[in-house]
């Protein structure tokens, strides 16, 4: 990923408040939000991966996939490999949290082959870049269909559940439905959204899809985000589609070893 939006991301984060007005809470995403709290609970993992396209200048076209570890308050670890096409060549980078630790490895490169940018300078170390960083941090404010933050959101908007046919091979129900939000942005731990107005914020539709299979459990999430500024620019949209893999299965994400670690910025 890019210097600007490594940096910039992992300094940005909001917390969701009050000014968002729901409609009463339905029942739909109910079962899912459980399962998933269950999950947390037996500090359980799920594999990812995640394409994700458009979007407000800033922004890339994206594939990304990885692992999540789980506690009982939510991800307590992860692993996650994207690439994105960027201006000046194809971008590669690996984030790795623990707890509050956050490691980083990437670069950019040209199509003949040619280094555009590197961090840390040697390819194949890390960079530490610190603990507790709100922008590397998972949250209850971003755009995940494995998000409980995200999902009671939009079930006090009114889901709708339906036969989801097969996934997969596995039968799953189809959940459902739109919210406006009056800020969404992006960070280092993926696209979120905010409920408290701001000034020249992005604001705009979410609509979104969730299909869950016979435990619950979600197995593809699918959004297609609508940004609008107050002042008048042009909207950008963004779609972007998350499929979850190996409930349960072992996962291990560690940090990195110390001899490859790079104290640099």
């Amino acid at each position: 990923m890019s210097v600007v939006l490594v940096m910039a991301s992992l300094l940005s984060v909001t917390i969701p408040g009050g000014a968002v007005h729901a409609s009463p809470e339905s029942e739909s995403l109910d079962s899912v939000v459980k399962a998933i709290k269950q999950q947390f609970v037996k500090k359980s993992s799920v594999r990812f991966s995640v394409k994700r396209r458009g979007g407000p200048p800033a922004t890339w076209n994206i594939k990304a996939s990885g692992a999540y570890r789980f506690r009982a308050s939510g991800v307590y670890a992860a692993d996650t490999t994207t690439i994105s096409q960027e201006r000046n060549g194809t971008g590669r980078s690996r984030e790795i949290s623990v707890g509050k630790d956050f490691y980083s490895q990437a670069y950019v490169r040209s199509k003949d082959g040619k280094y555009v940018w590197k961090s840390p300078s040697t390819v194949g170390k890390w960079v530490y870049g610190g603990r507790n960083l709100a922008g590397v941090m998972w949250g209850d404010d971003l755009i995940n269909g494995i998000n409980p933050g995200f999902l009671k959101l939009v079930d006090s908007h009114g889901a709708t559940s339906a036969d989801g046919g097969t996934f997969e091979g596995v039968k799953t129900t189809l959940h459902s439905g739109t919210v406006a939000v009056p800020k969404m942005d992006e960070r280092q731990a993926g696209m979120y959204f905010g409920t408290e107005e701001e000034d020249f914020a992005w604001s705009g539709p979410i609509t979104w899809k969730l299909w869950a299979g016979p435990d619950n459990l979600p197995r593809r999430f699918h959004a297609i985000m609508r940004f609008t500024r107050p002042e008048g620019a042009n909207a950008e949209t963004m779609t972007m589609n998350i499929i979850y893999r190996g409930w349960g299965s072992p996962v291990k994400i560690t940090a990195p070893p110390k001899h490859l670690i790079a104290y640099e910025w």
